[in-house]
């Protein structure tokens, strides 16, 4: 009988003690009220939010055990009449939190490996965008200004921060193959259109197996295929064709120079409206030393177009099927957002992709041998 008491207690034991094995979360609370729910968020596998369990705030502080990640993913932590939320990566260690209800996104989070190197990556990514920031502003003011030099120089740095900023994307991916962060980094770079696809895909195949089931990795695998075979860095640009403005079917072939932008825009796209200034100094500037730009536009209102490249002043050739998202050149070259830009060399060979700014001066200015203004 004794023998039996006890084997049942230690069954009882290893019992409580699966129960207990997940993660748990322990927070101090900055300027809420007791009382107050507390709601945990996740993500499923149709891209949806769910509630997953919730929690009370008492004396300033709260708790909350979860159960074990099967995997990991990102959640996050809602306030009834609080905006915006605190994200964190659900994995099986404690995560310590101090939440400051008038910033969220300013609260300290600690936890386990996934944690600290997700918030590094933040952190990392947060300087580079100040960085860029603080770099256009001076490129902005130096050109109005007219201090070409200054302004090259700073152009220069600008494109120097971007490269920093891809290579540390790319080394947290080669650096963390069992990590999360690493298909995060890896989808960033794919939809920043910074590296091409097949790189990308090379970059993945190295990724932990468990973390392609992943939701965040079934997602990235969808994109990369959908990218592979699509007109990419180092690949031919594909020869199209369609009306212009009055009517006449333009090619490319017959628009192209020793460099050639092949431009995505539309009348309704505000990015596209706000980078054309930038635009046509650039085409302005290099026109005569061999510079061509052909405009493809997802527009579907002719008036609407036309107005368009008469007030923006768009003095380059300029074609449209007028199908807006189902324009056959855009699906070809596998646009899916504008402003989308293509840079070809005298050869048809897409060199560049998607620069703005003065990244787009920087890079024809290198190709065609003159300093950026």
């Amino acid at each position: 009988m004794k023998k039996i008491v006890l084997l049942a207690l230690i069954l009882l034991s290893v019992a409580c003690e699966k129960e207990e094995k997940g993660y748990s979360i322990s927070a101090e609370t900055k300027g809420f009220e007791d009382g107050m729910t507390v709601y945990v968020n996740a993500i499923n596998q149709s891209n949806r939010p769910t509630i997953i369990d919730s929690a009370t705030i008492k004396n300033g502080k709260f708790k909350i055990s979860l159960p074990v990640v099967e995997s990991n993913d990102f959640n996050y932590l809602t306030f009834n009449g609080v905006p915006q939320n605190v994200l964190f990566l659900a994995e099986n260690n404690p995560i310590q939190m101090t939440i400051y209800k008038d910033s969220l996104r300013s609260s300290i989070i600690k936890g386990g490996s996934e944690n600290q190197l997700f918030f590094s990556y933040l952190k990392k990514m947060n300087a580079f965008g100040k960085e860029k920031q603080e770099l256009s502003n001076q490129f902005q003011i130096a050109s109005k200004l007219k201090e070409t030099d200054k302004a090259a120089q700073i152009s220069a740095q600008l494109q120097e921060t971007l490269k920093k900023e891809n290579n540390f994307r790319k080394e947290i991916a080669e650096n963390n193959p069992n990590s999360l962060v690493a298909v995060m980094a890896l989808t960033d770079l794919l939809n920043l259109k910074a590296t091409p696809a097949k790189q990308i895909k090379k970059i993945y195949a190295t990724v932990e197996d468990s973390l392609k089931t992943s939701r965040l990795g079934k997602n990235l695998d969808r994109l990369i295929t959908a990218s592979i075979g699509k007109i990419d860095i180092g690949s031919e640009a594909e020869d199209f064709s369609a009306p212009n403005p009055e009517g006449k079917v333009v090619s490319l072939k017959e628009s192209m120079g020793k460099i050639t932008i092949i431009d995505f825009w539309a009348s309704w796209c505000k990015p596209c409206r706000a980078e054309n200034p930038n635009v046509v100094r650039v085409y302005n500037k290099y026109h005569d030393k061999g510079l061509n730009i052909i405009g493809v536009s997802l527009d579907r209102n002719k008036d609407h177009w036309t107005k368009a490249i008469s007030q923006d002043n768009l003095e380059w050739n300029h074609v449209s099927h007028l199908k807006f998202w189902q324009d056959p050149i855009a699906k070809a070259y596998g646009v899916r957002s504008i402003p989308a830009t293509f840079i070809l060399d005298e050869k048809g060979n897409v060199i560049a992709k998607n620069l703005r700014g003065p990244a787009l001066e920087t890079k024809i200015s290198e190709l065609l041998g003159e300093k950026s203004l």
